[in-house]
């Protein structure tokens, strides 16, 4: 997974705000196969986040994986997730 710098500011303001200091990422099942969904928590005991462009960032094997090709990035002040994997639709 890719954090660009503009989505990074985002995320980071959006984590203060909210009082947290971890993104998780996690697999959610669809008609299209897996895809990625995002929450803000805080880091609990036994978490290991990745540090993905300053982001920590916890995720299990099988969600980093998917990950690989994602990249979260700004559109239009927003964070959008762009997905370099070839996807169905239903």
């Amino acid at each position: 997974m890719k954090i660009t710098d503009k989505a990074k500011s985002i995320i980071t303001e959006v984590m203060q705000e909210n009082s947290c200091d971890c993104l998780m990422a996690k697999l959610q099942q669809s008609c299209c196969g897996t895809s990625l969904y995002f929450t803000l928590i805080k880091l609990g005991k036994g978490d290991k986040p990745a540090t993905i462009n300053g982001i920590p960032v916890v995720m299990d094997d099988k969600t980093a994986k998917r990950a690989e090709t994602v990249t979260l990035a700004e559109e239009n002040g927003k964070v959008i997730i762009q997905d370099d994997a070839p996807s169905c639709c239903c």
